[in-house]
């Protein structure tokens, strides 16, 4: 069985139908959260996810905004400017949608949130030591979004280490792991390009890729719905 993992379109359109056909050959497509925030097509990615019988939705911090206005007090004022923009271009059943979404899931013996098993919505994890308190607690299998960078984390006899990890390189996932797959919709880890990762759950193995995608027609959505122009501007570097 094959599972396509993604994070963070963050209603970029364009780069979720580049992601897309490469999870043709997967039985299901797991969502770590934050579909809207951000970008220029909030409905029309809301649309097509729920469109595909295969995809599992998780809340994140941005879609909990959007939907209910929690938490958008804790956004820059940018992102929170983004997100109130959302807010008026959905209809109330897109919004129910977004604010009905779990905070966490359970899909063959792994968890799945935005942030962490202990703080789903806003918990960040970079760095061995942040995730190693969700390993300790829950003793198994999750994954993750919200930071925008691939990470693969192993946990073993008490220790939580961070792999590097390379696009289109297998790497076991045997054991206890934390896996984030990046975003489609707004990499930060100085690669513009689109980020997704498939896990083969028979082989116990996951590939991180990436796949390019027409950054400069998202950018001119942005810019003619007058989002917030360093939104659409990082989007070229990645950062």
């Amino acid at each position: 069985m094959k599972i396509g993992l993604i994070s963070d379109v963050h209603a970029n359109l364009v780069a979720l139908e580049a992601v897309l056909p490469m999870l043709g050959g997967v039985n299901e497509i797991w969502v770590m959260g934050d579909t809207v925030g951000y970008g220029p097509e909030p409905s029309a990615v809301l649309a097509l996810l729920r469109g595909d019988p295969r995809v599992h939705i998780v809340a994140g911090n941005h879609d909990r905004a959007v939907a209910t206005g929690h938490g958008l007090r804790k956004f820059n004022p940018l992102a929170a400017e983004a997100a109130i923009l959302h807010q008026q271009w959905l209809d109330a059943a897109e919004r129910d949608f977004l604010a009905a979404l779990p905070p966490i899931d359970e899909r063959q013996g792994f968890a799945l949130c935005h942030g962490n098993p202990l703080d789903p919505i806003w918990g960040y994890v970079f760095e061995p030591h942040e995730a190693q308190p969700s390993f300790l607690e829950t003793s198994g299998s999750w994954c993750c979004g919200h930071t925008h960078i691939p990470a693969l984390f192993r946990h073993a006899e008490g220790r939580t280490l961070r792999e590097a990890v390379r696009p289109d390189v297998v790497y076991e996932v045997g054991g206890c792991v934390m896996l984030n797959p990046g975003s489609v919709g707004q990499p930060r880890d100085r690669d513009p390009r689109s980020a997704y990762a498939i896990l083969d759950l028979d082989a116990r193995a996951v590939t991180f890729h990436r796949v390019a995608y027409d950054i400069a027609a998202t950018q001119r959505r942005m810019r003619t719905l007058d989002l917030p122009e360093f939104l659409a501007d990082r989007l070229a570097s990645g950062r």
